[in-house]
């Protein structure tokens, strides 16, 4: 092995501990309402929950969270494919324990991510959202085999999204 080899085999280490931490910060940003911190994680030109640019997704998402009381996001695990040096599709496995409308609701979800380093620091790219599950705690014993277990407060249920084969953005 040569010398450049053990360098980029570190850099992708490098790598893929700065996503799975922004992964991380992602959470701890949303649960915090801290909106700069969001702005700060992604790109110009994001594009998540249907519109394009950091302002506008961090606009999204703070008018969503809004409707929530206490929140606490969980990134249960991180799968990375590297398309490049500065690229990366990546699947965030995550778990959500929110308070809405007066109620505890749980939730599991795969966040199907595209990330670009932009000024040496990885950021999001696009981020979209499938939910296996949302339910409210009293509706938890049957997540897992009900036909419609999303079920937000205030909304009609319906099925869960396919997570067969959801592997990447």
């Amino acid at each position: 092995m040569t010398s450049d080899d053990l360098l980029d085999r570190v850099r992708r280490l490098e790598d893929r501990a700065e996503l799975r931490e922004l992964a991380d910060r992602y959470c701890l940003a949303i649960d915090d309402s801290d909106w700069d911190a969001l702005l700060a994680m992604f790109t110009d030109d994001a594009e998540m929950a249907g519109v394009t640019g950091r302002h506008e997704v961090v606009g999204v998402l703070r008018a969503i969270r809004s409707g929530y009381g206490r929140t606490i996001h969980t990134a249960t695990g991180q799968t990375l494919d590297f398309a490049g040096n500065d690229h990366v599709r990546g699947v965030v496995a995550s778990r959500g324990e929110l308070a809405i409308a007066g109620q505890t609701v749980l939730c599991a979800m795969r966040y199907l991510d595209d990330y670009a380093r932009v000024a040496g620091r990885w950021r999001f790219a696009r981020r979209s959202i499938r939910f296996s599950y949302a339910l409210p705690w009293a509706d938890m014993a049957d997540a897992m085999t009900a036909g419609q277990p999303v079920r937000w407060p205030g909304t009609e249920p319906v099925p869960a999204d396919d997570m067969q084969g959801v592997t990447r953005a």
